[in-house]
């Protein structure tokens, strides 16, 4: 997985870069058949703009592989809250989508396996 990390009024850190990695990098056990050369994670940090009390952090997340982008975006007052609120909400989108690949394919499956076996001749009995 590549990452990339761009930050806007926050100087990051050696620690929070390896941070970062470490929890963005363990979503890569969910895209096990894509080759991890081919996803990239673009990682932004910055303060949020507005009538705030105190400083909110602010992370966007874009995970781009072949066939698919996903973009999160997550406020919090903790950096590293924001950060792992993010990991969440995006480990949801990518088994949501799957899921709802896996159920695709076996509904044509299901489908094909259907008009192969069967004839429109066919009767099927009671019980």
């Amino acid at each position: 997985m590549k990452f990339i990390i761009k930050s806007k009024e926050i100087k990051i850190s050696q620690d929070l870069n390896l941070y970062i990695e470490k929890r963005i990098g363990k979503l890569e056990k969910f895209l096990e058949n894509i080759n991890s050369d081919l996803i990239e994670a673009t990682v932004e940090i910055g303060k949020s703009a507005g009538k705030h009390k105190g400083i909110i952090y602010q992370v966007n997340i874009n995970l781009n592989f072949p066939g698919k982008f996903f973009r999160i975006e997550t406020q919090s007052e903790n950096l590293y809250s924001a950060i792992d609120e993010a990991k969440e909400e995006l480990e949801t989108e990518i088994q949501k989508y799957k899921t709802k690949k896996d159920t695709l394919f076996k509904r044509g499956a299901r489908s094909f396996k259907k008009s192969l076996n069967l004839s429109p001749m066919a009767r099927f009995r009671k019980k």
